[in-house]
């Protein structure tokens, strides 16, 4: 299963998003030298605010294995803000009904049939958490190779926002996931996982899978 952890269930998460930041700073800091913001072996930057939300992927221990964070555009976006010239229609930066994934990444080194395992279940995390929302995209940038492996493999459909542009000896795109039933139903096929998987509290078994909306 894949945690959503946001301001109103932290007394629940705390662990596993203390352990989600650690990973971070593994990923992006340690193995891919980002030059941001650490503390005590932690990665963070300025959105990292009570409107982000964490999907993470953790075991029963509350050892974060995946993560990534989606922060609603209205109120910040680091496309926006950063890097505004990989989006051709502007409009899309600020807008209530889509938000933006950042901070994707994986624990290194894990079993190739767990890795898979992860990518899949964060697919579904995504699309679940969309309609849950009633959001419309989910927009973000990464190297091409990455949004191919971890979203169009496993059924994804993506949206190309712009063309692709070399940064730091990458080739990175702007996409976007519409968000749809349709898309929903295609990774499940393609996967063959039909349950849920995205959950917004730490019981085992929740009464109808009930989720919260983010306020």
């Amino acid at each position: 299963m894949i945690s959503c952890i946001m301001y109103n269930n932290l007394e629940q998460f705390g662990g596993v998003l203390h352990s989600a930041f650690q990973l971070r700073h593994e990923s992006f800091i340690e193995r891919q030298s980002y030059d941001v913001n650490s503390y005590d072996g932690l990665e963070f930057d300025q959105y990292d605010t009570p409107a982000a939300v964490y999907l993470v992927y953790h075991d029963d221990e509350g050892t974060a294995l995946g993560v990534n964070r989606l922060t609603p555009t209205i109120v910040s976006g680091m496309l926006h803000d950063l890097f505004p010239s990989l989006v051709e229609d502007k409009s899309i930066l600020k807008n209530s009904k889509i938000w933006e994934g950042t901070r994707y990444c994986i624990k290194k080194d894990l079993p190739s049939q767990l890795r898979t395992e992860i990518i899949h279940e964060m697919a579904i995390a995504y699309l679940e958490f969309g309609l849950d929302q009633k959001i419309d995209k989910i927009i973000g940038m990464m190297p091409t190779y990455i949004y191919r492996s971890v979203f169009e493999r496993p059924g994804i459909e993506m949206e190309y926002l712009g063309d692709i542009q070399k940064i730091d000896n990458q080739n990175i795109r702007a996409v976007a996931i519409p968000i749809e039933d349709e898309q929903l139903t295609n990774v499940r096929k393609k996967t063959g996982i039909h349950d849920r998987m995205l959950r917004y509290s730490w019981r085992k078994k929740e009464e109808g899978n009930e989720s919260k909306q983010v306020a």
